[in-house]
């Protein structure tokens, strides 16, 4: 429960490696955020140190999703930006479903076929990500990066997607309806031939200065 352990809640772990750890959180000063304090005892003597509390909490995100979806991930489990690390990672057919995956990396992740339906994908970076016929009703994609991604036959119906980018994205017969288009540009997409925008919200935003020189990761599929 992370408001528990912010709030002073201890974790031990007992016998790992023959240690015994206990995790507590410090209390933030006035210019910095909460620390995470790591101590750990073995035969009597204790090694102590800190860690980000945000970081900390991103990578106990990181290893449930990798034990909860069998997940494998031989990089780092954080990026150097502090997102949880998707990177090219093979996550098709997989259910997702109603999951936390804000602040992910996902860039050329491949989640073909799999189940993204009511989840958090607020600021996700989905940059040349390949969710050919995902199921992403009813999730919240705000400022989502989906720059060359292939969202081709995707089922995005009621999808909030205020301010994502859309660069390059592929949207051929991809179900938008429903969704909310506030603040985005959808004339930047690659394709929207066959897509369905019945009752979709669209508030244009201005053209920003996008051109193919603009460094955007290339796609691996």
């Amino acid at each position: 429960n992370k408001n528990a352990f912010f709030d002073g809640n201890k974790i031990f772990l007992e016998d790992v490696n023959g240690c015994t750890i206990c995790l507590s959180c410090g209390a933030a000063s006035e210019n910095t955020d909460p620390m995470v304090i790591i101590e750990v005892n073995k035969n009597g003597k204790t090694v102590t140190d800190k860690v980000d509390s945000e970081r900390f909490w991103n990578v106990c995100r990181m290893l449930k999703l990798m034990s909860k979806h069998n997940i494998q991930q031989p990089d780092s489990l954080i990026t150097e930006d502090g997102f949880l690390n998707l990177r090219g990672v093979n996550l098709a057919h997989k259910d997702f479903q109603g999951e936390d995956l804000s602040k992910i990396d996902a860039s050329n992740a491949d989640f073909r076929e799999t189940t993204l339906s009511n989840v958090n994908l607020v600021g996700a970076n989905l940059c040349c990500a390949n969710l050919h016929a995902v199921n992403l009703m009813g999730s919240n994609m705000t400022k989502a990066n989906l720059t060359h991604a292939d969202l081709t036959c995707a089922n995005m119906s009621g999808v909030n997607l205020t301010a994502a980018i859309l660069f390059g994205s592929d949207l051929t017969d991809t179900k938008l309806n429903g969704a909310k288009l506030d603040k985005i540009a959808l004339t930047l997409a690659k394709a929207l031939t066959g897509a369905d925008l019945t009752g979709s919200q669209h508030t244009p935003t201005p053209l920003p200065d996008y051109n193919d020189r603009t460094l955007f990761p290339h796609p691996i599929f």
